[in-house]
């Protein structure tokens, strides 16, 4: 007999490892399978889509340009990004919605997204993807990652990629082998999205404002705490009863460490969802037959670690559309930052504007044969408040992955920045 857990595992080469499996990491793993490479993608869930599936998030944001006047929504890019939103359409039997100040979403349910992220990768047709799987080490020989270390299922698991895509969402592989990154945890308040069900839709169309009223009522009476005035409504498109809402706990304390402020967070957030629920249903007349159908099994966090890069995406890249000879992702989002409120701070650029994301903002400064996708790429705090959303994910991700691959497999990097940039125009 024998036990890997004592006599340790077999080396596992390929030529990408791709880290995450939310909308960054399956496009990279997607890109890197379709350019020909031999692909792992490690997942800690039991299903890909990361936030947008664990946390619930309900929307795709950024994938499209801003604009106050036109029936239909501008795409921002074409390429996978266009396509994954396509293929999401069809699954959801939805299209894109129109919310304040001509920004564009696309709704989702959130089978329909892990649907998708897993059909996507399926078809590249090069992709081992690994579930339950999280990474605890990764061993560099000068500018060369050499190793990952991970669990899966509780196994050992040892790596040997030729390059590697980090979509972790905090910078995780590059952080373990001591490249530079930096704490995002307390730039964006966190929040968790819940379910309820057997609603008046009424409410939905009188945006909520007797909630509101109410919630006000209890927090002044000492009844309610403070944080549950923290209630945001999800767009959707489903109109029989079903509400979506996210409650938006405090920004995170800076001094305290990342694993103990998650967990109380969490805990915290849990405890608040059960009580507004009760206070709905009892305090509400849309509410009163009501009742609480689904919680996020884990909270959104809109901001972690993201790597020191090559390149710096600044805020006022995003703010003045900035082009790039190397972009190979575009950003069309504002500002979007989240604090100790109901309710985010927008901060928008031109109608119809893009920014573009240069490729070296998403390679570290010390690794070679490293890149990174999603919220871990080099920018600025305000910056990534627009960087981070899933559709610019999807698009960074797809970069990643192509120039990883490309990188693998002794093809010139310049053709890689070429072939994503004529993708983005189709």
């Amino acid at each position: 007999m024998t036990n890997a857990l004592r006599t340790g595992p077999a080396t596992i080469s390929c030529d990408v490892l791709v880290v995450g499996g939310g909308a960054a990491g399956v496009a990279a793993a997607t890109a890197a399978g379709r350019a020909g490479a031999q692909v792992m993608l490690l997942e800690r869930y039991g299903f890909l889509g990361g936030l947008a599936t664990a946390a619930q998030v309900g929307t795709v944001c950024g994938l499209y340009l801003r604009d106050t006047t036109n029936p239909e929504a501008l795409p921002v890019a074409g390429g996978f990004v266009k396509e994954f939103a396509l293929r999401l359409q069809r699954a959801t039997d939805g299209g894109p919605l129109r919310l304040d100040a001509g920004l564009w979403v696309l709704p989702f349910s959130i089978p329909a997204f892990a649907r998708v992220a897993d059909a996507v990768v399926a078809e590249s047709g090069n992709v081992n993807v690994v579930l339950h799987a999280t990474v605890a080490e990764a061993q560099a020989e000068g500018p060369c990652l050499v190793e990952v270390r991970a669990l899966a299922w509780n196994e050992p698991l040892v790596i040997s990629p030729r390059t590697v895509v980090d979509c972790s969402g905090e910078a995780t592989v590059a952080a373990l082998t001591g490249a530079g990154v930096e704490s995002g945890i307390a730039d964006q308040a966190p929040s968790l999205v819940f379910v309820m069900e057997n609603i008046d839709p009424g409410l939905v169309e009188r945006g909520l404002v007797e909630v509101r009223r109410e919630l006000r009522r209890a927090v002044e009476a000492g009844s309610l705490p403070a944080a549950c005035e923290r209630l945001a409504l999800i767009p959707s498109m489903d109109r029989n009863g079903r509400l979506t809402l996210k409650l938006n706990l405090a920004v995170a304390e800076s001094n305290r460490p990342l694993w103990q402020q998650v967990t109380d967070w969490e805990r915290e957030a849990r405890a608040l969802v059960d009580e507004l629920q009760r206070f709905l249903v009892r305090n509400i007349a849309a509410c009163r037959n009501a009742h609480l159908s689904s919680i996020a099994p884990q909270l959104g966090i809109r901001s972690g670690r993201r790597i020191q890069g090559r390149a710096r995406l600044a805020d006022e890249d995003v703010l003045a559309a900035r082009k790039s000879s190397v972009g190979i992702a575009r950003g069309a989002w504002p500002m979007e930052r989240w604090g100790n409120g109901p309710r985010p701070e927008m901060t928008f650029f031109s109608e119809h504007g893009y920014y573009e994301i240069p490729l070296d903002c998403l390679r570290p400064a010390e690794l070679d044969n490293v890149l990174v996708a999603g919220r871990c790429l080099s920018a600025a705090a305000g910056a990534m408040t627009s960087a981070r959303v899933i559709g610019t994910a999807l698009a960074t991700g797809w970069a990643a992955g192509t120039v990883a691959a490309f990188q693998a497999l002794g093809r010139p990097l310049d053709g890689a920045v070429e072939t994503i940039r004529q993708q983005m125009n189709q």
